[in-house]
């Protein structure tokens, strides 16, 4: 494969290594960064000149020139995972104690305590594992955002509650790390909890979990006239129900209609429906919640 070939499989970067592999000498690799053809990232890493230079480029450098022993670690990892985390301006990573990392723009976090399953690969970069980086990331974000994190990840299927919970069982605090935070996540977490698809729906399940009101199932699925509906929450025994509809949530004017016609169905055949909206505080939804159920 020629390099350039690699490089469009890989943000346009070419290791040094890809670029010998394909029959190049060094002097072919120096002489293409002199002419203007490729241009320097770090040693070892050319990006092919014309390719924009992205966060994922800079990133995926910085994987290339760590090398085998260094990983992509706390706000990077969860970033390079898929989560919606904000950008300090720096790279993470993270190595065993005795693979420091000099490289400029990169914060480099050293472990010894780096398990069997903390590290994975994701699009051909070494980082931390889902699990290890919320560990990595207790200290650092909020309460709130490191449950906002930790409902993605068991959301995509990338996280399981109870390794999480068996982990943190045996984790002492240590600088970086919020033992008390994680603690505090998995508290508002109990088990067979269910982040639903979206922030909102987790938010609901927590009250719900919280103030100890029986559980719903969610994504209930009915069928009327060959149509199948999902219900966000209902409690089927008593023909109740919750759904993203009473929170004002709607990308496309379809969607509105669809939704409409769903509840209407619902409550020719007998379902009660419940009004909440996202700026309700969580008491007035506990307090919403409790007199429906106490009622229907």
């Amino acid at each position: 494969m020629r390099p350039e070939q690699w490089a469009e499989r890989h943000d346009g970067l070419i290791p040094t290594a890809i670029a010998r592999r394909a029959g190049l000498s060094q002097d072919q690799v120096d002489h293409r960064r002199k002419s203007g053809r490729y241009r320097k990232v770090f040693r070892g890493v050319s990006a092919v000149t014309g390719s924009p230079p992205t966060w994922r480029q800079a990133v995926r450098a910085v994987s290339l020139a760590a090398g085998q022993e260094v990983w992509l670690s706390h706000l990077t990892a969860g970033r390079v995972l898929g989560a919606q985390l904000f950008d300090d301006g720096v790279i993470h990573v993270i190595s065993d104690l005795g693979h420091p990392v000099d490289i400029p723009g990169v914060r480099s976090h050293r472990s010894g305590t780096l398990e069997p399953g903390d590290t994975t690969t994701r699009d051909g970069m070494q980082c931390t594992s889902t699990l290890r980086t919320v560990l990595d990331l207790s200290a650092t974000l909020t309460v709130k955002a490191l449950g906002e994190l930790v409902d993605h990840f068991l959301r995509t299927k990338q996280l399981q509650l109870e390794d999480l919970r068996e982990r943190v069982g045996r984790t002492r605090p240590a600088p970086g790390r919020s033992v008390k935070a994680l603690r505090m996540v998995l508290a508002q977490r109990i088990p067979g909890y269910d982040p639903g698809e979206s922030p909102l729906e987790a938010r609901i399940a927590r009250i719900i979990d919280r103030a100890g009101l029986p559980r719903p199932k969610q994504q209930h699925r009915v069928q009327y006239d060959g149509l199948r509906y999902r219900i966000d929450f209902s409690w089927p025994d008593r023909k109740l129900y919750l759904e993203g509809n009473s929170f004002g949530f709607h990308r496309l004017s379809s969607d509105l209609d669809k939704d409409a016609a769903r509840q209407n169905e619902l409550v020719l055949d007998g379902w009660t429906p419940i009004e909440l909206t996202w700026k309700m505080s969580d008491a007035t939804i506990e307090r919403t919640l409790r007199r429906f159920l106490a009622r229907v």
